[in-house]
Parts: C-alpha cells; structure tokens; sequence
C-alpha cells in the first residue's frame, strides 16, 4: 500500500477547498445574477470594471505584506491560510443568497454583485497566494514539485465534482434552495480542509526553525522575510525579467480563456442544444465532468510532465487549442454530440495545463533568488504580480462576451421574449463563434509567447533540497 506523503497531504487539502468552492463559483455566478437574479447589463458591466480595479490593488499588496510582515498570521503561510479560511467561506455563501426580494435589474442585485466578487475575490487572493508561496517553499526539487501537483490534482478532482453535486441537487438551479444548502455545506467542509493545512503544512524554512529550535532549546523567532526594497523596487526588478513577462502575458491569455468557459458553458451550451436535444441527466454529467477530466488527465499524466517538462507540456496545449478549434469551425455545430466533444476537450487541456502552471513560475522565483541573491524568495510578491496581471481577464472575458451577446439578441433570449427564428439563428451563430475562435486566437498569441521563455529544463536541473 502506498504511504501518503504527509506535507503534500496537508499542502492538497487547500487545493480540495479550493476546487469545491472555486469551480462552484466561476461556474454559477455569472448564471445566477444574469438569469436568477435578472441583473442589468449596466450593474453587470461596472461590477466588473470596479472588480477588475479592485484585482489590481489586492493582489501585490498582499503579496509584498505577507512577504514583508511582521505578524506571524499573515508572513507565515500556514497561519496565512488558518485565519483567512472562515472569511474566505463566508465570502464563498454571499453570492447564493439574496438580501431581500429583487426585483429585475434594480440596484441592489448590482450592489451586491460588486460586493460579493470583490469581497470573494479579496479572500481568494490572500489564502491561495499563501498555498501558491507553499508549492515553491516546501521543496524546490521538480520531483517534489510534481508530487505536490500529483497531490492537489487528485484533490481538485474530488472537489470539482461540487459542481455535478449542484446540478443534481438543483435541477440546473430550478431549484434553487436546493442550490443554497449545497453551498453551504461546501463551504463547511471546505473550512475543515483550510484549517487541516493551517495546522500541518510546513515549508523547508520552517522546518529548518524548528530543527535549530530543537538543537538550541529554544525558540528561535521566524526568519526574518523583510527587504530593504519598496514595493515599487521589487516590482519593477520582477517585471523587467523577460521569463516573468513571457509567463504573465501568456497567463493573462489562459486565464481569459479559463474564465470563459467557466462562466458560459452553460449559458452557451444551452442555446445551441435546446432541452429535449439531449437528456438532463447527460446535460448534468457533462457541466460537472468538465472540471473533473482535466484533473485525471494531469494525474495519469504527470509521468510524461516528468520526462518532458512543463515547458513542452505548456506548449502542446497550445497546439491542441487552435488545431481543435479550426476542425470545429470546419464542421459547424449541426451535431450536439461532436460539439460537447469539442467543448469538453477545450475545457479538459485548457484547464489540465494551467494546473502545471505552478512549476514554471516556481521557476522564475527559484530564478530571481539567484539572480539577484536574496536570503529568502519573493514568493509571494512574483505570484502576486502575476496575479495583478492576470485577475483583469477574470472580468475582460464575462465584460466582453455578455456585450456581444447582447448586441446579438441574449438580453432577449434569456427572457424568452426572441420570437424571431432569424434573430435566434444570428444569436446561435454568434455563440457559435465565440466556442471556436476564442480558443483559436488565444492559442496563436500563447504560442507566439510562450516560444520566448528560456527557463525550460528545471525538470533535468540537479537536487538542491532534501526530499520533502
């Protein structure tokens, strides 16, 4: 029997509280405020903006407090995930509950739209920046990397199933109270995973303060993570690095794509195969086994992730993208069978791939320690900018799809007042479009990157750690 790997253990339990909650998230609030709630475009549109301005704040100040502070409950990883667990699950539950009777596109759905995705995203950001900082922390051998990857995917792929568990449950939010309970015990169980982590995962660093600790009797206080830099110095050292910017510019691109098919696969699914085309029951499995295939193919793929790399792996995915896309574009959408094939292989590499993510900007932290000799890496602060970078596409991709959409009928549509065949032609055609060449152009600008990254062989570089 394989024995568990104790700090991957309590390193993937974030990762399942993570998956239940996020996959939850992404998935269904875009179709609860647009078609539950009835918000207005207007509302919709400066929730995202005020979101996105909101992203671009959040994400490197957290970043350079928790590598700079002084308190322990924000500088230490674990502590980091222990405290901000319960209001990241309060966070989670806001949006799913109404605060009072709406009535369609008043101001209150907006108002609380915009508080709930800044609120959730404030949270997101401060927990799983401290997990991303435990992946590159822990150890930095590519093989311990990988298990750790191995891990979080077998984790993920049990906490995506939340979104099967919410359509079954709900009836595909027909029954929404249904829905409401669901998420509340998601969020339960997901605190119970955080606070696993928050009390078991130590970093190399923390394990080498305990062992002086231990060695001298004493405590010893926490290694001290403070920089004599500002803010602004550290940030412009990380984005005058090329591999940085290569990785970010393309993770910008990932992100757009992710959040697209998170926030309208369903929407989109539902407009070109009408209810009746194909059972619910396989209408269901097919939403909730979107975000459980990439997870089993990082996991049955890791050994092939070992042999090539992560660079390679990143690579391909991108060829798969536009290839994929243009034989769908070829065929056209008269076929619902080959085109849930079509839309559950984009789902499945796009997804997959981004999962290995970690690795190659492990890469660019493990790189900037050396570069520019520091005592400690700037975890935090690299993916935090990565992060300032990349969050805007999470409200570019919803902004500017539900903007042609309805430029195209949908604000009709999902009111059920398009009677016109030739306006629900021209608003399928567009839905259409947008499933093909959303994955098509974004792969083409990826590949275009990607092709000038240079940190390429961390899979062949020498042990530099003892194995976690």
């Amino acid at each position: 029997m394989m024995k568990l790997n104790m700090p991957a253990l309590a390193y993937a339990s974030t990762a399942l509280a993570g998956s239940m909650m996020h996959s939850v998230f992404m998935f269904y609030y875009v179709k609860v405020f647009l078609n539950v709630y009835q918000v207005s475009e207007y509302w919709f549109q400066l929730s995202q903006i005020v979101f996105m301005i909101w992203n671009a704040i959040n994400d490197p100040l957290f970043g350079y407090c928790q590598d700079n502070a002084k308190s322990r409950c924000v500088q230490s990883r674990r502590h980091a995930i222990l405290y901000g667990a319960p209001l990241w699950v309060l966070s989670f539950v806001i949006p799913w509950f109404p605060w009072g009777t709406y009535l369609p596109h008043s101001l209150i759905i907006g108002i609380h739209l915009m508080f709930a995705l800044c609120f959730y995203d404030a949270l997101f950001t401060f927990v799983l920046l401290a997990q991303c900082c435990l992946f590159t922390e822990i150890s930095r051998k590519h093989e311990d990397r990988l298990r750790l990857v191995r891990y979080s995917q077998i984790a993920s792929l049990i906490g995506s199933s939340s979104v099967f568990v919410c359509e079954i449950v709900s009836s595909n939010l027909s029954n929404f109270r249904n829905f409401q309970i669901a998420t509340v015990i998601i969020a339960v169980l997901s605190y119970i995973c955080m606070r696993y982590t928050g009390n078991n995962a130590y970093t190399e660093y923390d394990v080498k303060q305990m062992q002086t600790s231990q060695q001298n009797g004493t405590d010893v206080p926490p290694a001290d993570r403070t920089t004599d830099y500002s803010i602004w110095r550290l940030t412009w050292q990380l984005i005058s690095e090329r591999n940085f910017l290569c990785f970010v510019c393309m993770n910008f691109c990932q992100e757009f794509h992710r959040t697209f098919i998170s926030n309208f696969t369903a929407i989109i699914a539902g407009c070109l195969i009408p209810a009746g085309v194909i059972p619910s029951f396989i209408r269901s499995l097919f939403y909730g086994s979107m975000f459980i295939t990439p997870q089993i193919f990082v996991i049955l793929a890791t050994p092939v992730v070992a042999k090539l790399g992560s660079y390679v792996i990143i690579r391909s995915n991108f060829i798969i993208k536009i290839m994929s896309s243009m034989v769908m574009y070829t065929a056209g959408w008269g076929s619902p069978w080959l085109l849930m094939t079509f839309m559950m292989i984009d789902s499945c590499v796009t997804n997959a791939v981004f999962s290995l993510f970690n690795i190659s900007l492990s890469d660019v932290v493990d790189a900037d320690v050396e570069r520019h000799k520091r005592r400690h890496p700037l975890s935090s602060m690299v993916f935090g900018t990565n992060a300032l970078v990349v969050k805007p596409a999470i409200s570019l991709a919803p902004m500017l799809t539900v903007a042609l959409l309805n430029q195209h009928g949908y604000e009709a549509y999902k009111t059920e007042q398009l009677n016109s065949a030739e306006k629900l032609s021209d608003l399928q055609n567009t839905m259409f479009g947008l499933v093909c060449f959303v994955p098509m152009v974004v792969g083409v600008i990826q590949l275009i990157i990607w092709s000038q990254y240079t940190l390429r062989g961390s899979h062949k570089a020498a042990p530099k750690c003892t194995e976690i």
